[in-house]
């Protein structure tokens, strides 16, 4: 694997494309790129025919097939079972070795989240057909280290749903606020609070002081807000991705936990 930088360039495709010529033999290579230079990446990507990933300012060439150690199929399995399967898979491999993974719909959240979050790397995820393939690369243990961090996520946790309607509201005003205030909220459903995530829910609920729920929630969805769903929760109250409210993702403890992992985020139970 290959990772450099062209922030800052005006034709970073030039750098890219010596780099391809005298690495003609990596699997992976990882671009940092910034906004005004990602388009032109892209462009020569598509034109030379090249397999990538982008996530953000990351651009991931993939230069050659990837070939997984070994390959686990955890399609069927509801959570926590997928990651805990493939947690006990990555156990017994070598720190650098490629895993293989074939899951379903319901588990991608769950396994990009919390693999990435144990300190592996996420190498390139495929759909084929109703199932999914996931190449990871086996990291090293994180070790914690104890410094000063800044806060600048918000961890919004709702486990009342539409039977407290002023939470209902909270929970999506707070995210819309700490949008203003330069913060990056994510809002997570659990328990009761699952209900808000029954398509056609949230318009039931009105304010008199404020526009109706659902017109909130998706005014914060349209500003990048991510809303999860506790994939239990919501398999208690009948809810799956039919009648699941656009724009909300269904999402399991992998995803939950990596975000109260993380130093800078805030959570904040509503």
């Amino acid at each position: 694997m290959i990772k450099f930088s062209v922030k800052g360039l005006r034709n970073p495709e030039i750098l890219l494309d010596l780099v391809l010529r005298m690495n003609k033999d990596e699997d992976l290579i990882i671009v940092e790129a910034d906004n005004e230079n990602i388009d032109k990446l892209k462009e020569y990507l598509e034109k030379n025919n090249l397999n990538y990933d982008i996530d953000g300012n990351t651009v991931k060439i993939f230069a050659k097939e990837i070939k997984a150690n070994k390959t686990v199929n955890v399609v069927g399995a509801t959570c926590p079972g997928p990651i805990m399967i493939v947690s006990d898979m990555l156990e017994k491999m070598k720190v650098g070795e490629i895993l293989e993974i074939v899951c379903g719909e319901n588990a991608i959240t769950d396994l990009t989240e919390g693999l990435k979050g144990a300190g592996h790397e996420i190498l390139k995820v495929e759909k084929e057909g109703d199932t999914y393939k996931i190449y990871i690369r086996k990291g090293e243990k994180k070790k914690e280290e104890i410094k000063s961090i800044d806060i600048d996520e918000l961890f919004i946790i709702n486990t009342t749903g539409t039977g407290n309607a002023e939470r209902a509201y909270s929970t999506f005003m707070m995210a819309d606020i700490a949008l203003k205030m330069g913060l990056k909220p994510t809002i997570f459903l659990m328990l009761d609070g699952a209900s808000l995530a029954l398509k056609g829910e949230c318009d039931k609920v009105k304010h008199p002081a404020f526009p109706k729920l659902g017109d909130l929630v998706r005014d914060v969805i349209k500003k990048g807000v991510k809303v999860y769903v506790c994939e239990l929760s919501a398999e208690f109250r009948g809810i799956n991705k039919n009648n699941l409210e656009d724009g909300f993702i269904i999402a399991g403890a992998p995803t939950f936990l990596n975000y109260l992992r993380k130093p800078n985020v805030r959570p904040v139970w509503l």
